[in-house]
């Protein structure tokens, strides 16, 4: 029987779980014969766009990319404090192929745990957002004034927490202790309570 639980925490895939920009860094190189110096995703511009494509859309690419430790980290420490995960993930408008993958790959690592495929993360209800893509978490926030967001470090969403002092938070496996008080307070906010 389904029990209802309020403690509900969206977790994003790529870059968060899993490992797209290395693994579409090494298939870039590979298809380009030879290494590419294009480092944090800069191979992801004009020039590259028809091959990354192509990747994207090769079979088995989004069921095979590699797990990060440290959103695994950040749901074991969900998990402790009771929260209900639900992975949250982009679903990219021409890899038709990565809406089927990515299910699979969370049936491997994260069995049991709800997958919703979306082109607008906003829309999903959660206490708290983990996600790495600033774009995302801005348009999740603006309709979660109390929402939290646990947000891995990666040169691209630098200064990001300043934007939303309080509701985001940026981690690495150095800062969670402080990532875990930040989930226990939020699991145990009562309705209409502030964050702080």
């Amino acid at each position: 029987m389904y029990e209802y639980n309020p403690n509900i925490a969206l977790v994003d895939m790529d870059q968060t779980l899993c490992d797209y920009e290395g693994a579409m860094e090494k298939r870039l190189a590979k298809a380009l014969g030879g290494y590419i110096d294009t480092p944090h995703g800069g191979w992801y511009n004009e020039e590259y766009k028809g091959i990354v494509e192509l990747i994207k859309a090769n079979p088995g690419f989004w069921r095979t990319l590699p797990r990060i430790e440290l959103g695994f980290k950040i749901v074991e420490l969900l998990k402790e404090q009771g929260f209900q995960l639900h992975i949250l993930t982009k679903g990219p408008y021409k890899s038709t192929n990565a809406w089927t993958e990515k299910v699979e790959w969370c049936r491997e690592y994260l069995p049991g745990v709800p997958v919703t495929i979306t082109e607008d993360k906003s829309l999903q209800y959660g206490k708290l957002l983990v996600d790495d893509w600033p774009k995302y978490c801005e348009a999740w926030l603006k309709f979660r004034p109390r929402g939290l967001v646990i947000m891995p470090v990666y040169h691209y969403n630098e200064g990001f927490d300043k934007l939303y002092p309080g509701q985001v938070i940026r981690a690495t496996m150095k800062n969670l202790d402080e990532v875990k008080k930040l989930i226990e307070k939020v699991s145990k906010r009562q309705a209409g309570e502030p964050i702080q």
